[in-house]
């Protein structure tokens, strides 16, 4: 009697196992199917072509791609938990490859100490000028683009030809935008995908540009905004893949400009472009001529060198020249 009891009971058990792992095995596939619904493909923010260091990111650099949540790597820009428009602006720390994750670690904002310098690259230097609307592209130059930088220039000298009295230049080419104002920020700029938050017909209106430049280009800006007026040329973005260029445009004079003052001009008149200082003009003696009482002393330098040079140099430069003669000084005693 007591081992049928036994017997029962443990019948008993292994129906009641049985149940239950029955009902585990029924709800197993359902628990599968919920974790994958759970977890979908996440939109992953990467790269969209090769970035150097110190790129300022803009919305071409970037691209969402669909990936596994087991690909996404900690700190990443996904797009339902990141702001569509955080990394726009920021500067990469390294370089990325095209399509590498983009991770925010590895990204210095504007907001950030040490933003400026993360940026340029090496043996470069930022500058800033102060510009108006016309001067600063009437804020449709954003940072991350390249310009080009023309100086015009007005002179009042009544010993200078009408048709030499205006000309324009440039200067400096295929310089990065740093940084507009005090910030960063891509006005108007998103995501590729996401919504956009500026409105591009209502531009902000810089006045201040800062500009990467070598030692040499900070100099030339510096002078350059003592002489005249600065103006900024956006490039295209096929010129701005390009390097630097090394020929350096002729400038521009009032009479090649107006067909008007053209007019005004006698025939055997030179233009500008015909009297303009060749090298050796521009490097022409330094004259000085000494006065004591009824006698006169007259000798001259070298601009470069400040040694003694042949004074007939300066004449006979000056002569075909009368646009940039030697300078003359005279000193009494």
């Amino acid at each position: 009697m007591i081992f049928r009891r036994f017997l029962l009971g443990v019948g008993a058990l292994a129906l009641m196992a049985g149940v239950v792992l029955a009902l585990l095995w029924l709800k197993s596939p359902s628990a599968t199917v919920a974790e994958k619904a759970a977890s979908p493909p996440q939109s992953l923010l990467v790269a969209a072509h090769a970035l150097p260091a110190g790129t300022l990111l803009r919305a071409d650099d970037l691209r969402w791609v669909q990936v596994s949540v087991s690909d996404v790597p900690p700190g990443a820009f996904l797009r339902n938990q990141a702001g569509d428009t955080e990394p726009l602006g920021a500067a990469t720390r390294r370089s990325f490859r095209a399509g590498e994750p983009l991770v925010s670690d590895q990204l210095i904002k504007p907001t950030e100490a040490g933003f400026l310098p993360a940026v340029l690259a090496p043996g470069m230097r930022a500058t800033s000028i102060a510009v108006d609307a016309a001067e600063g592209g009437a804020g449709l130059i954003a940072p991350g683009d390249r310009v080009d930088v023309i100086l015009t220039q007005t002179f009042t000298d009544t010993n200078i030809s009408v048709t030499a009295r205006s000309v324009g230049e440039t200067i400096l080419q295929n310089l990065r935008v740093i940084a507009i104002d005090q910030t960063t920020d891509l006005s108007g700029s998103t995501v590729p995908g996401a919504t956009r938050t500026g409105v591009i017909g209502e531009p902000r209106l810089p006045k201040t540009v800062t500009l990467e430049v070598s030692v040499r280009q900070a100099e030339v800006l510096m002078v350059a905004g003592q002489l005249g007026k600065l103006q900024l040329t956006l490039r295209s973005l096929a010129d701005a893949s390009q390097p630097d260029d090394l020929a350096v445009p002729a400038p521009t004079w009032a009479v090649q400009v107006s067909p008007a003052l053209r007019s005004l001009v006698p025939l055997s008149t030179p233009t500008p472009a015909a009297v303009a200082p060749s090298a050796p003009t521009r490097n022409a003696p330094i004259s000085i001529e000494i006065i004591r009482g009824s006698k006169g002393e007259r000798n001259c330098y070298s601009q470069q060198t400040g040694q003694p040079a042949d004074c007939a140099a300066t004449s006979t430069a000056a002569e075909p020249q009368p646009a940039a003669p030697a300078r003359s000084q005279r000193v009494g005693s």
